[in-house]
């Protein structure tokens, strides 16, 4: 077997290139003299440049890359230059020899890194070049996808690199009669999922022991998703079957379980064996170009929270995925108010046609916002999504990894929030330790994000209006001027324009609506929260003081953050004076806070005493349940074993407040499917 880095096929080819010679006046001259490597590593090639003058640079990427170090037809080119493709991505460079050469390949990548034309580019060029007939119930190629949608992508993937080639797509809730007249007609390349291409084997309409290519397209999604045995069925009729070689396999996955490796051992050559990986087991798992943050919210308060998140990430004309953790959610969530974009459902409920429809035509851009299950989590290239939106944090990391490869795809930036409720943060955890990466994490956007967000999206809306419209507007803008004056005017129309004409203030701790955040600096370390208090209480009168919440100290201890009701703000800004040792002002970002064991945790002043309304539970007290025992605690009203139990106010066997954490009704808006 042979296993191959990101480094070795790096050495490999740049070895080759030396190896590669030309004659200059009689003399050898290698393909490394040919070219230089500036400073930033891209590589400049003397025979590019013309009189001196450089004509381009090419990424280290975009040489190995180049279709010319692979055997390609013309017409493939042609193809993928018209799709925009100029050069083979890192796992379609790194895979395309071996696949080409008739090796078994296992293919490591992460999502969106072109996957599909790993096995796709190859196959297709070895069909065209050796063209057999077509045999009755036994395609060439067959290659088994997870999904509905990803059997479509791929099978339209095949299509568009090749010539000539029959090329049928087969799925559940499909008639069977249009697929069995494609058997009997003969097939070159067959995608399916493995229910349906199960349910032909079982009913003889295919035979596979004339197969010379099989492809498993994410593995690790199908395992997921329990056809491990329908997988074993299918394959294991294509090998040992007394017709000479068995044929090639090609496994491909964001993730390598145990299956693959144990398939490896009982269907693949070990002596024709590539393991291609861009993953190393200590890295981020993700795609590097999407920045990955964590937003902190209570159920109830989340849909009001993604509108703004959808306004501020997304805009007016970006596009959005939001994935919910069931289809109830995602029905909810598409009537909700505060979801202001054309928004439509895409889950199991709905009907297969309508399921290709509404995917089409989100890839189109005729609507920005899908909200889905995992039914769209992996495989589906929709390319150019900015934003990605997760309501929780997955139990299966592997989900939060395909799913935050829906953006950021091909080398472009893409951003992937997810939201957690106090009680998740552990999962949170989870997922970043597994997964490689860090969670960077933020508050939902304030009225200032919103703000801006709004007015620049109403300034493009502006700026589409012809000139010719203006006239019919002109003596209405001139009444409206005259009576509000023009810097109003115009302000108050693009207040309209963007939406935002009524924006409440939130809370950048908790994304609780009617809390403003504040944040108190100290030029000493705080060993105990008593110590905020203490410097509140310096320049605030003490019932002021008694309404703050979810105080929380920064990671350095130089400061802590904590909410106020919003309608006290003036009062804390009117009261306070900054003094010798502490300033106060309102945070317009979180600093890096102190992790705690239980987020929203115990006691009146935002720590983890055992007093207070909610024992171990959220802090739903204030400043005057200081005390260890009182009001609250560990045998009382909120303890152990009282009011609420450990599981806060609405947690394990307490009472649980649907104003908190129950779901959110819907509202009055129609659901689109």
């Amino acid at each position: 077997m042979t296993d191959i880095s990101e480094d070795t096929v790096v050495k490999e080819k740049k070895k080759s290139k030396k190896d590669k010679t030309s004659s200059a006046n009689g003399h050898s001259v290698t393909k490394e003299a040919d070219t230089t490597e500036n400073v930033n590593g891209t590589t400049k090639n003397p025979e590019e440049t013309k009189n001196g003058a450089e004509v381009s640079e090419k990424t280290e990427a975009e040489i190995l890359g180049d279709f010319s170090n692979f055997r390609l037809s013309d017409v493939t080119v042609e193809k993928l230059k018209k799709r925009n493709v100029n050069y083979l991505f890192p796992i379609q460079y790194k895979t395309f020899d071996h696949v080409y050469n008739g090796e078994d390949v296992i293919g490591q990548a992460r999502t969106g890194t072109g996957k599909t034309l790993s096995f796709a580019l190859p196959l297709v060029e070895i069909l065209q070049k050796n063209k057999t007939p077509r045999i009755r119930n036994c395609p060439k190629v067959i290659a088994m996808v997870p999904t509905r949608e990803l059997a479509k992508q791929v099978s339209d993937e095949f299509e568009s690199i090749s010539d000539g080639l029959s090329v049928a797509c087969f799925y559940g809730g499909t008639p069977y009669e249009k697929q069995i007249r494609a058997i009997r007609s003969g097939i070159d390349v067959l995608v399916g999922t493995p229910g349906r291409i199960k349910d032909h084997i079982e009913k003889g309409n295919l035979d596979f022991k004339g197969v010379r290519h099989v492809v498993l397209d994410e593995v690790d999604r199908m395992l997921d998703m329990g056809f491990a045995e329908d997988v074993e069925t299918i394959i294991s009729s294509a090998y040992n079957n007394g017709c000479g070689e068995n044929p090639q396999t090609l496994l491909f996955s964001a993730t390598l379980p145990s299956w693959v490796h144990d398939t490896a051992r009982k269907y693949m050559n070990k002596d024709k064996l590539a393991k291609v990986t861009l993953v190393n087991s200590q890295e981020n798992r993700t795609s590097t170009t999407v920045q990955h943050l964590a937003i902190r919210s209570s159920f109830w308060d989340r849909p009001s929270v993604i509108g703004d998140v959808l306004q501020v990430y997304s805009g007016k004309n970006g596009r959005a995925i939001i994935f919910n953790e069931t289809k109830k959610e995602a029905d909810n969530l598409s009537c909700s108010e505060y979801i202001k974009q054309d928004a439509h459902v895409l889950h199991g409920d709905i009907p297969q046609e309508k399921r290709e429809t509404v995917l089409k035509s989100f890839r189109e851009g005729k609507f920005n916002v899908l909200l889905t299950t995992d039914v769209a989590a992996r495989g589906l290239d929709i390319p150019e999504v900015d934003l990605v939106i997760q309501c929780n944090p997955p139990e299966d990391v592997d989900s939060y990894i395909h799913r935050s490869g829906r953006t950021g795809r091909a080398g472009k930036n893409g951003v992937c929030i997810c939201f957690y409720k106090p009680e998740e943060e552990m999962k949170l955890a989870n997922v970043e330790y597994r997964a490689k990466i860090k969670f960077k994490k933020v508050s939902g956007p304030t009225k200032e994000d919103i703000i801006s967000a709004s007015v620049e999206d109403a300034v493009r809306s502006i700026e589409g209006v012809q000139s010719e419209t203006l006239d019919y507007f002109r003596s209405s803008a001139k009444e409206l001027i005259a009576e509000r004056g023009a810097e109003d005017a115009l302000a108050a129309a693009l207040a309209l324009i963007s939406g935002s004409t009524k924006i409440t203030s939130r809370s950048m701790l908790s994304s609780k609506e009617g809390f403003t955040t504040f944040y108190l600096k100290t030029n000493t370390e705080i060993q105990r929260n008593n110590y905020v208090y203490r410097a509140l209480e310096r320049c605030l009168p003490k019932d002021l003081v008694e309404k703050i919440r979810w105080l929380t100290l920064c990671k350095d201890r130089m400061g802590a953050v904590f909410d106020f009701p919003s309608e006290c703000e003036s009062q804390v800004l009117n009261y306070w004076t900054d003094g010798k040792f502490d300033t106060l002002c309102k945070a317009t970002e979180l600093p890096e806070l102190q992790e705690k064991e239980r987020p929203f945790s115990p006691g009146a002043r935002g720590g983890r005493g055992r007093g207070s309304f909610g024992g171990r539970g959220r802090d739903f007290s204030s400043y005057n349940n200081r005390s260890r025992g009182g009001f609250g605690g560990r045998g009382s009203f909120g303890g152990r074993g009282g009011f609420g139990g450990r599981g806060s106010f609405g947690g394990r066997g307490g009472f649980k407040r649907s104003g908190d954490f129950g779901e959110a009704s819907p509202q009055n808006k129609k659901i689109r499917f």
